[in-house]
C-alpha cells in the first residue's frame, strides 16, 4: 500500500515536470520567433538567457544555437512524456512486462541522444569567440556526459528487466 502512494505522488510529480517542460519549450520557440522579428528580445529569451552578442555577431549562429536549445528542450518534455508511460504499464503483480522493457529502452535510448546532442550543442557553442559565449547556455542544454552516464544506467535497468521477463516466464512454465 505504502508502494502504491509513492507512485501515485512520483505520477502526479512527472505530470508537473512534464507541463513545466511543455511551457519551457514553447516559451522558448515563441521567445525565438519574437526575436527574429525583434531582435532586442535575444537579450533575455527565456529565464536570464541572453544570446544578444552572439545574435550580433552571426545571426545564422544564433538561429543554430536556439534550434539547439529548442530541440533539447522538447526532446526533455518528450522524456518526462515517456517516464508517466511508465506509470500506465507498470503492474506491480508483475512487474516484469514486456511493454514496460520497451518502454525503458526507449527512455534510454532517448537519455542517450539528449546526452550526444548536448556535447554537441556544447562543442557548437565553444566554437564561439570567448567574449560572445554566453554564460547561460549550459543551464539550457545541460549537461551531455551526465545525460549519457544516466542513459547508460537506464539502458542496463532495461536489461535487468528483460531478464527479469525471462525468469518470470520460466517459472510460469514450471507451475
Amino acid at each position: 500500500m505504502k508502494t502504491q502512494k509513492i507512485l501515485s505522488v512520483l505520477n502526479i510529480m512527472s505530470w508537473i515536470i512534464f507541463i513545466g517542460s511543455c511551457i519551457k519549450a514553447g516559451a522558448l520557440t515563441f521567445s525565438f520567433m519574437m526575436t527574429i522579428v525583434n531582435p532586442e528580445g535575444a537579450k533575455n529569451i527565456y529565464e536570464g538567457l541572453n544570446l544578444y552578442k552572439l545574435y550580433q555577431y552571426n545571426i545564422n549562429s544564433y538561429k543554430g544555437m536556439m534550434a539547439f536549445i529548442i530541440f533539447l528542450a522538447g526532446y526533455k518534455a518528450y522524456l518526462v512524456f515517456l517516464v508517466m508511460a511508465i506509470f500506465k504499464k507498470l503492474n506491480l503483480e508483475a512487474p516484469f512486462n514486456e511493454g514496460l522493457v520497451r518502454l525503458l529502452t526507449k527512455i534510454s535510448y532517448s537519455v542517450l541522444a539528449i546526452g550526444f546532442l548536448s556535447l554537441i550543442a556544447e562543442s557548437y557553442a565553444e566554437n564561439f569567440p570567448r567574449e560572445i559565449q554566453p554564460n547561460t547556455i549550459y543551464d539550457f542544454i545541460g549537461s551531455g556526459a551526465d545525460y549519457l552516464f544516466f542513459g547508460v544506467i537506464i539502458f542496463i535497468i532495461a536489461k535487468v528487466f528483460k531478464r527479469g521477463i525471462e525468469i518470470q516466464s520460466e517459472n510460469e512454465l514450471t507451475i
